[in-house]
């Protein structure tokens, strides 16, 4: 065969799957286009570039690329607990709670894109519909926990900067109103750093007065997730508060010394394949690129750095969608953009986290920048697990 010679191009669907996920993850999901392995049925779809006739040639062991079944979120046995999530997203929150061993039984975003992509991957308990409306609210179940991160763009430094004035800012006294009416043994707050600046400080402030008033005693702190094992410098701010009758207040983990900074770029997704034929997954902005041609890949490198294998990532935004700095990367062979796949990594989500072929790729890149990085939910869900079975069993045992 001709060097480099496709007899039949993939269709554009199986490219953008190809793309997206990954070739290990595709590669599991049609494992007998490989050498080894007996073909899958042949069909007249052939003809139409389907995955009937996709193959995966393999050269010399040494010249292959070993493709890790990637997950730093590993199943732990079920706790007991329950949890119901607000702004759930497209469920990267919920990756690390289950496998925390929670039993998620409600999920709820007004993004339909993000909606589907939970279904999917996490289950079909989850109502699309805006949380504002009495209708969604009464279909909210009783549970232990209540988790989830309402919209931040207007807390964001890069966002509107309207905090509790803005319309989607509002949504953290909507997440408070519940917490007050459902009376959760705890719940888990996410949000973006600007939360805590100076500038919207006073809300921050008043949000834990409130939180005190309606009987939970809060504790938060600004987690960086590199130093949780991820590889990007991704911070926000999480309140954690436990009912007030239980009497304890919520600590957080400390990393562990295996964790504290130690991945990199390479950790994470050095075992994937460069995109092929030069495919750019999520081509460059013009403004970017032009920095690139007339300032060359050093001084753009320097100001970008965290796009560079031996680093860690800079902090992955729903700005990925649009072509921004915040997904380009400093590859082996040119400067480009982060795959789907790539940043999934980055954001510490297991591969078996596939997006749907029905959504778009700019709606893919924004469900994963809006994303809480799994391995961090992951932690913080275990710490709270441990904390409040812990009181709960002591509870039991004074009761008998």
């Amino acid at each position: 065969m001709i060097a480099n010679h496709d007899p039949k191009p993939l269709s554009e669907r199986v490219l953008a799957r190809y793309l997206a996920g990954g070739y290990g993850v595709y590669l599991r999901k049609h494992p007998a286009g490989v050498l080894d392995k007996a073909a899958p049925t042949i069909t007249a779809h052939l003809a139409k570039g389907a995955p009937d006739g996709l193959f995966y040639p393999q050269g010399k062991r040494e010249e292959t690329v070993s493709i890790r079944n990637y997950n730093v979120t590993p199943q732990l046995p079920t706790n007991g607990l329950t949890v119901a999530e607000l702004f759930c997203g497209g469920g990267l929150m919920a990756v690390g709670l289950q496998a925390a061993g929670y039993d998620i039984t409600f999920a709820n975003d007004f993004d339909k894109r993000a909606a589907e992509a939970y279904a999917y991957n996490i289950g079909d308990h989850v109502i699309c519909g805006d949380i504002t409306s009495d209708l969604i609210q009464a279909q909210i179940p009783d549970a232990d926990i209540i988790a989830g991160g309402p919209p931040c763009q207007d807390y964001s430094v890069a966002g509107s900067g309207e905090g509790e004035d803005g319309e989607r800012g509002r949504l953290v006294w909507t997440y408070l109103s519940i917490i007050e009416r459902k009376q959760p043994k705890a719940f888990v707050f996410e949000n973006v750093k600007g939360l805590i600046t100076k500038r919207h400080r006073p809300t921050f402030d008043a949000l834990l007065a409130q939180f005190d008033e309606i009987g939970y005693a809060a504790t938060w702190r600004l987690i960086n997730a590199w130093d949780y094992g991820v590889a990007q410098k991704r911070e926000r701010v999480f309140i954690v508060g436990v009912r007030q009758d239980l009497g304890f207040t919520f600590e957080f983990p400390e990393p562990s010394v295996e964790d504290y900074r130690t991945q990199v770029l390479r950790d994470v997704i050095g075992d994937l394949p460069e995109p092929f034929d030069n495919h750019d997954p999520k081509p460059l902005t013009p403004h970017v690129q032009e920095r690139l041609d007339s300032g060359g890949y050093e001084t753009y490198l320097r100001k970008h750095p965290a796009g560079e294998p031996d680093l860690p990532s800079a902090t992955l935004t729903a700005h990925l969608a649009k072509g921004s700095p915040d997904g380009m990367y400093f590859s082996p062979t040119q400067p480009r953009r982060f795959t789907v796949r790539e940043c999934l990594r980055i954001q510490s989500v297991p591969d078996t986290y596939v997006l749907p072929d029905t959504i778009s790729l700019s709606a893919q890149y924004r469900i994963v920048g809006n994303g809480v990085a799994s391995r961090v939910s992951y932690v913080i869900g275990v710490a709270l697990a441990e904390q409040l079975n812990a009181v709960l069993a002591q509870d039991l045992r004074e009761a008998a």
